[in-house]
């Protein structure tokens, strides 16, 4: 418990203002929804972007797991709200389905790793990960294409 006091206080002390806000769900430490602002010079700028994180006890040696609330269209985020990560070049894929992570937990998938991977993710997508490869695609083939779509979601769902 205390390993998620001191993660959730690096967010808020590291994590410029207006980028990130962190809620306890029903109070509880174990499960936070983490809004994140969508950045300057990206097409998810102006959106507000929803994510759940649920900590097992066994944090930090099981890894969490994590749900993306807010629909985005993005290649490493599934409409199911699975999340595709490449953190340190280390795929980390977490994934809402079944009761457990599928991944365990290492020192670069801390709360807070996990939280400026999911901003990176915003900026830099990875499409050779994509867990929706038409997107992927189309970030490689026609970014142009792949902005406008990603900006009409943002302004659908996030904002």
């Amino acid at each position: 418990m205390e390993v998620l006091k001191a993660d959730l206080r690096l967010i808020e002390q590291e994590l410029p203002q207006g980028t990130c806000q962190v809620d306890l769900v029903d109070s509880n430490l174990f499960h936070w929804e983490v809004a994140l602002s969508g950045p300057e010079g990206t097409p998810y700028r102006g959106g507000t972007f929803r994510f759940w994180l649920w900590f097992p006890v066994e944090y930090p040696e099981k890894a969490p797991r994590l749900k993306c609330l807010t629909p985005m269209y993005h290649c490493n985020i599934d409409r199911n709200g699975s999340v595709c990560l490449d953190m340190d070049h280390e795929l980390l894929q977490l994934k809402v389905a079944g009761p457990d992570p599928e991944v365990e937990q290492s020192s670069r998938s801390s709360a807070y790793c996990i939280v400026q991977a999911l901003l990176s993710l915003f900026a830099a997508p990875v499409p050779e990960n994509a867990l929706v490869p038409d997107a992927g695609r189309l970030f490689l083939t026609d970014r142009q294409e792949y902005n406008r779509r990603a900006q009409q979601w943002t302004t659908q769902h996030a904002s």
